[in-house]
């Protein structure tokens, strides 16, 4: 979406045009779940997130500064509801004591592992790999979505796809490099 437009429907939206707000909200639906999911690891919660950023950000929107950048606030709003709810998710594992073990099919554990191969990378790769290869965002999506450079959206997932293909060695799921 170009700036421009973007613009003129935040400002439409803090005029009072619902609409507006949910075009909006339309727009960057699919990176706000991929945001979610980058922390969570779980798509339901990830939505949930979503919706409750959403909230926030209409509720707060009055704050938003500059609005041509909407879609790096809304991500930190989303960033901030996901990682709230990852620690309450983390209080309630604790007392419930423990997560039974798994038992499924080679396919499944493989995925099992390369979710926690990229759960063991830093947010900022995190981010970008979930926005790419989950959401299917292209890098300038990307770096709209995170107000970065296409140059560094290259740059990050590059390097986190050199360290979970190296987690991924270490777990045997790949074969090591010659």
């Amino acid at each position: 979406m170009a700036i421009e437009a973007q613009s003129e429907w935040v400002q439409a939206a803090l005029s009072g045009d619902i609409d507006s707000f949910g075009r909006l909200c339309e727009w960057y639906y699919s990176a706000q779940v991929a945001v979610a999911y980058s922390v969570l690891g779980d798509h339901q919660l990830a939505e949930d997130a979503t919706q409750e950023a959403f909230a926030r950000a209409l509720v707060n929107l009055r704050k938003l500064k500059d609005p041509g950048r909407f879609g790096p606030w809304l991500a930190q709003i989303c960033r901030n509801v996901a990682i709230d709810m990852a620690r309450v998710r983390l209080r309630q594992r604790r007392k419930d004591d423990g997560a039974v073990a798994y038992d499924g099919d080679s396919d499944e554990e493989t995925l099992r592992t390369v979710r926690q191969g990229i759960d063991t990378l830093p947010a900022a790769m995190k981010e970008v790999v979930i926005l790419r290869y989950y959401d299917h965002r292209s890098y300038e999506q990307i770096a709209d979505v995170l107000d970065l450079s296409r140059t560094t959206v290259n740059g990050r997932l590059t390097r986190a796809k050199r360290k979970l293909a190296k987690y991924l060695r270490r777990q045997g799921v790949l074969e090591s490099e010659p």
